[in-house]
């Protein structure tokens, strides 16, 4: 079965982006060996919002169906166009850079720091945020700087995620009316958990997370209309012989077109 969804950065990378996600699957290899498969770095990709159907239906949104128990149709007209004209776009997101501390927004509860790399299940993930400016160097000391430090990092993801439901999209992780998620998730392998005591897990994120925090500098990747592409998929990693991907940029990309799309 095809499905879609809406994404970011596949297909080729810039370089500083490659360079590290190169440098992150080469530690991962080194420590675990053929027990880790690295993606293809073309294949790696963040996903913006899934626009899965769910089966057996018409354009009913897959998410909708299972967390909040509604047929929803989905509006790609209207939502292509918000995503066109909503002043969200472009952004940029911060990779790496992180000291181990507090910051004024947390991930799952938990500091960037700490979820800029995991290991979830058989899945290997870096993890970045929307950024709006130059990133702190030194940690916030006055309120006023932490005020500051707030404002660098808008809720982009989020906002955009959180529209989508009025276009009957409902985020994966938007279970319940007050969750957030301001994530951007890069999976850059696979591994096999088998390998894995949860002591060499640990040890395994602490030496990534370490090499990707402060005080190495913060790689700031651009995410504009070109970067954000409709992806038509049978395999949820998303290979690039069985993948297709049209980006926002481009014209022929309309609701028509993305009905077409699932078969």
């Amino acid at each position: 079965m095809i499905q879609v969804t809406l994404i970011s950065l596949y297909g080729n990378k810039n370089s500083n982006f490659e360079t590290l996600i190169k440098e992150c699957q080469q530690l991962v290899t080194s420590t675990v060996g053929t027990a880790f498969t690295p993606y293809d770095i073309r294949q790696i990709h963040a996903t913006i919002i899934g626009l899965e159907q769910r089966t057996g239906s018409s354009l009913c949104n897959a998410n909708f169906a299972k967390y909040r128990g509604r047929d929803v149709v989905m509006d790609f007209d209207g939502f292509l166009s918000y995503l066109r004209q909503c002043g969200q776009i472009p952004f940029e997101v911060q990779l790496g850079g992180f000291s181990n501390r507090d910051y004024p927004f947390t991930s799952r509860g938990t500091t960037p720091y700490e979820r800029s790399f995991s290991i979830q299940g058989d899945k290997v993930v870096v993890m970045g945020w929307p950024v709006r400016g130059k990133p702190l160097v030194a940690p916030p000391a006055t309120p006023a700087v932490w005020t500051q430090e707030a404002r660098i990092y808008p809720t982009t993801l989020d906002v955009i995620r959180h529209a989508a439901q009025g276009f009957g999209i409902l985020h994966g992780y938007h279970q319940d009316l007050t969750d957030v998620d301001n994530d951007l998730f890069f999976r850059i392998g696979l591994i096999d958990p088998r390998s894995l005591t949860p002591a060499t897990q640990n040890d395994l994120e602490d030496q990534i997370r370490k090499f990707l925090g402060a005080p190495r500098s913060p790689s700031i990747v651009e995410i504009c209309p070109d970067d954000i592409c409709i992806a038509a998929y049978e395999d949820d990693r998303l290979p690039l012989n069985s993948t297709q991907a049209w980006s926002l940029a481009n014209p022929k990309v309309t609701g028509k077109f993305v009905n077409s799309l699932f078969r």
